[in-house]
């Protein structure tokens, strides 16, 4: 039998770093970045304040609280449940 060798990071509930970025702030500092060189203009002032206010907020509330914010402005919608504005829906 052979095994396959598996890389485990040595803290598990530690995410994935590079240098002091999250995965995702990574992701969204590349996105903003993206943007400012195909538009140019504001979206270049954007960059810093974007990635400090979404590491703020990952921060200062709970997990899963950027996903729901989306969910509530109707940006995304969230797998097996009813749209935001819904008053009445039967299971």
């Amino acid at each position: 039998m052979e095994y396959q060798k598996v890389k485990v990071p040595q803290y598990l509930h530690k995410p994935y770093q590079v240098l002091f970025f999250e995965v995702d702030e990574l992701l969204a500092l590349v996105l903003v970045f993206v943007l400012a060189l195909f538009f140019g203009g504001i979206f270049w002032v954007l960059i810093i304040p974007f990635v400090y206010l979404l590491s703020y907020l990952k921060k200062r509330f709970p997990r899963g609280y950027i996903r729901h914010l989306f969910y509530a402005l109707g940006l995304i919608k969230l797998k097996n449940s009813p749209t935001y504005f819904e008053n009445e829906f039967f299971e």
